[in-house]
């Protein structure tokens, strides 16, 4: 297989391993490193990390492969859903299992443990399928690991794009208090009905937001200490 017929094969995979490379080329494992070397030397493929590589410089395309399962959330799938008019130069992934940060070309993905592994779907983007959270699961991720401000989940709620049905039978369906009590009261401030909800709480106050101060009125209905104001 000649160098442009090779390229242009790897180009239709989001990422590929060292055996994939193997299984293309058709040679041994001694000739594909050698070439691999002399590729990634011309700047033609990009090392991942160790065994994982790709021709693509957009992380997005193959961040949701690195590790499997895992699927795009937090920051990065609010800018894609333009939750948010922040510019986030991060990847942020839901991974099943922990693992390091990558640098790649200058941007880090992360990976953030996630022990509620549901609520995300195949999503077309540059002609790959990539793996990212449901809208929903975007805003019950980002208040389970308090991993985006605040301010970023109520403006993924106002957007009238969710589904608050499907908000709250993944709320109900984690068990997490906390997390019932700050998306009830959001979504009741925010104009929408959610009595499903409160059977699930209990007596114990917690603060609104857990980057501030824990001062400020309580609220009796969602025991909530609304220790900072939201628009």
């Amino acid at each position: 297989m000649n160098k442009i017929k090779l390229l242009k094969t790897l180009k239709t995979y989001p990422l590929f391993t060292f055996n994939d490379f193997i299984r293309i080329i058709r040679k041994n494992r001694e000739y594909a490193s050698t070439l691999l070397y002399r590729l990634r030397k011309e700047d033609l493929i990009y090392k991942i990390e160790r065994g994982k590589y790709t021709l693509h410089d957009d992380p997005l395309i193959f961040a949701s492969y690195i590790q499997i399962p895992s699927y795009i959330s937090f920051w990065t799938a609010s800018r894609f859903y333009d939750f948010t008019e922040q510019l986030p130069r991060d990847i942020t992934i839901a991974s099943a299992k922990p693992k390091r940060e990558i640098n790649f070309l200058g941007t880090k993905i992360k990976f953030i443990k996630m022990k509620n592994f549901f609520g995300y779907k195949k999503e077309r983007y540059m002609n790959f399928n990539i793996f990212i959270a449901e809208k929903e699961k975007v805003v019950i991720d980002c208040l389970l690991t308090k991993s985006v401000p605040l301010d970023e989940v109520v403006k993924a709620i106002k957007t009238k794009e969710l589904s608050i049905n499907k908000l709250v039978k993944y709320a109900i369906k984690i068990k997490n208090k906390a997390l019932i009590k700050r998306l009830g009261y959001l979504l009741e401030k925010s104009g929408y009905e959610c009595r499903r909800l409160e059977k699930y709480t209990d007596i114990n106050y917690i603060p609104l937001d857990p980057a501030f101060k824990v001062k400020g009125k309580k609220n009796k209905n969602w025991k909530i200490i609304v220790n900072r104001k939201i628009e």
